[in-house]
């Protein structure tokens, strides 16, 4: 059987794309901002600082994970990389039409 392939996990592809890089650019003005205020007040020292970066570590994952899924799904490969993407990225609101998106178009993918 034929599957019809359609524009959808192309445009949750893209959707995704742009998501995790603004999500990636925020996270960088975070960091800036830690690292403005760092100069100003003292930067944290220790178990605090290694607290900080990993806390801003963490916070970059869905960013890179919707980047990553929505290279997939502009492939149309690993379906379930794309859904992580999505999923991860539902905090900055395009996430959520991402994963309609993909929901719906699950049987495009090989």
């Amino acid at each position: 059987m034929r599957v019809m392939r359609t524009s959808k996990p192309v445009v949750a592809g893209w959707l995704n794309i742009a998501a995790g890089v603004v999500w990636l650019l925020a996270i960088g003005a975070l960091i800036l901002a830690i690292l403005g205020f760092s100069v100003g007040f003292g930067m944290p020292q220790g178990a605090a600082l290694v607290r900080l970066w990993a806390i801003l570590l963490a916070l970059s994952l869905p960013g890179l994970l919707a980047i990553a899924g929505g290279i997939s799904s502009l492939k149309r490969r690993r379906w379930l990389l794309a859904l992580i993407g999505s999923i991860g990225i539902i905090p900055s609101g395009i996430g959520i039409a991402s994963l309609i998106l993909l929901l719906r178009s699950k049987n495009e993918f090989a």
